[in-house]
């Protein structure tokens, strides 16, 4: 990467001549074989190679992700796997439970190595129109032999875009209305079904008759699938009738293996979703979720033989830190606290991502690059309005000091411990523009009254400069006042901020 940027302008043009031309190739794969959590392959390109990607995609990528459904967020930005979980927990908590009595999870067999180039050119043909970027797009599909290559910019995308029209065919439940041939099959392969499977008293109070049950399917089949999920090569489907999503993984199955080529693995089953839903090292319920079997026996197993070894709890942090972070986002607070994996924070109860202000969201949040000044120029424009302040605990940063002790028997030792370093939180106003009025300051100079947008944002920093500026001068202005955050170079090069 830094030789790429040693003479990066000049390197950019030559890609975008390279793109414009229709001159560019991609290089050569180099394969790397992962085995965790399970073996695949995955393969590496240059620098060059990621660059042209992203800049290819840059500007038409959020509009191809519009045309991917709500619920089937992978590869997006922001919407990754605990995304995916909240928002299955949520419709899980929020409707009624009869509606999502069931769970119907499927995995497509070696999903991206099984994708056929000319069957993924037509699906991206149909929401890309752009002839350069086309032909772009399938030199690097052309460029990989066995389906699509995993590692690579374009992968994720093309991965989501191949299955967009399945994903809304079933949630239309296929368009068997549009066939009465079709439809009647299926119906009656549904009421067979619920009185072959009649097993309980529940079951047995919905069969009153044929027509009713004839009557009952087609009211799912005019609703379709509302609980309908995917990412990427992961399909759940959730549904208040076991039978009926029985008949909703036998039509996905043979939709995916006619149309697309695919195939659904054997390990399938319909389940109850009070059971919990097995996904991505947690089993995810209505209200909480809890870490996966295996990866919990992984993970104990993993740090008694790290601490047997001699390592601090620290280090096994440091190296078991994959399998923590599948943890700490499930119910697993008894389990760290038993294997010693509790971190300061968590003994002092501070909260990742606590907003300091009352009645601010996240979506406030700002970075402190969002509001640098670099170099002093255009001063003005980078006014912000400070309309509150703290200073606190850092929750993600901490320093090592040394710390005397006392042992029982009075002796003094000395332990290196781990501290949160301090923060600063902001809560401030953008400046608006610049009134210039005709009166005149004691200088001889137009009088200027700055004015604020209605936006309040806030951001944290932890820079000592800013926090001590902070602690020292702030403390004699009346609240709200104005200040400009500087980017600044001392004389060695090396870039600093401080209140201006």
């Amino acid at each position: 990467m830094q030789a790429f940027e040693e003479d990066l302008e000049h390197k950019l043009l030559e890609l975008l001549s390279a793109y414009k031309s229709g001159l560019w190739h991609t290089s050569e794969y180099e394969a790397k074989v992962v085995t965790e959590p399970k073996v695949r392959t995955v393969n590496k390109l240059p620098v060059p190679d990621h660059v042209i990607q992203h800049a290819a995609l840059n500007p038409s990528e959020p509009l191809l992700r519009s045309k991917i459904p709500f619920n089937c967020p992978a590869g997006t930005k922001g919407r990754g796997t605990h995304f995916f979980y909240k928002i299955i927990k949520s419709d899980i908590y929020n409707s009624p439970q009869q509606e999502t009595a069931y769970c119907a999870p499927m995995d497509i067999h070696h999903y991206f190595m099984t994708i056929e180039h000319n069957r993924l050119k037509r699906e991206y043909r149909l929401y890309i129109k752009d002839r350069k970027l086309l032909y772009f797009i399938d030199e690097v599909v052309d460029s990989y032999a066995n389906g699509v290559v995993l590692g690579v910019k374009l992968t994720q995308l093309l991965g989501q875009l191949y299955l967009v029209r399945f994903d809304y065919l079933a949630m239309r439940c296929f368009d068997i209305l549009e066939d009465p041939e079709r439809y009647h099959y299926w119906q009656a392969r549904y009421v067979s079904d619920m009185l072959v499977t009649c097993r309980t008293e529940e079951q047995a109070r919905l069969i009153t008759s044929v027509q009713s049950l004839n009557e009952r399917f087609d009211r799912f089949v005019r609703q379709g699938l509302s609980y309908y999920y995917r990412f990427m090569d992961n399909i759940f489907i959730l549904h208040e009738d076991k039978v009926f999503l029985r008949l909703m993984v036998e039509l996905s199955a043979m939709h995916l293996a006619r149309d697309w080529k695919l195939q659904i693995n054997r390990s399938w089953n319909v389940h109850r979703t009070c059971d919990g839903i097995d996904f991505c090292g947690q089993v995810i319920y209505a209200d909480h979720a809890k870490i996966r079997k295996r990866s919990k026996l992984a993970l104990c197993r993993q740090v008694a033989r790290l601490r047997k070894s001699g390592y601090n709890n620290e280090q096994i942090r440091v190296i078991a830190a994959s399998r923590l972070g599948i943890a700490k986002h499930a119910d697993t607070k008894n389990l760290l606290q038993k294997i010693g994996m509790k971190t300061y924070r968590d003994n002092l109860g501070i909260k990742r991502g606590e907003i300091p202000f009352a009645s601010m969201t996240k979506r406030q949040k700002k970075h402190i690059g969002d509001v640098l000044c670099k170099d002093g120029i255009d001063y003005e424009d980078h006014l912000i309005l400070i309309e509150d302040y703290k200073i606190d605990k850092s929750t993600v940063s901490f320093k090592t000091q040394q710390v005397e002790k006392v042992d029982e028997h009075g002796n003094k030792f000395i332990v290196q411990e781990k501290v949160p370093n301090d923060r600063l939180a902001l809560k401030f106003r953008y400046i608006d523009h610049v009134e210039r009025k005709e009166e005149l300051d004691e200088n001889g100079e137009p009088i200027e009254v700055p004015h604020w947008k209605d936006e309040t944002w806030w951001l944290y920093s932890g820079a000592e400069i800013l926090i001590t500026q902070a602690r020292e001068e702030w403390c004699f202005l009346e609240k709200p006042f104005y200040v400009v955050v500087g980017e600044l170079k001392n004389k060695f090069g090396k870039t600093f901020y401080k209140f201006i």
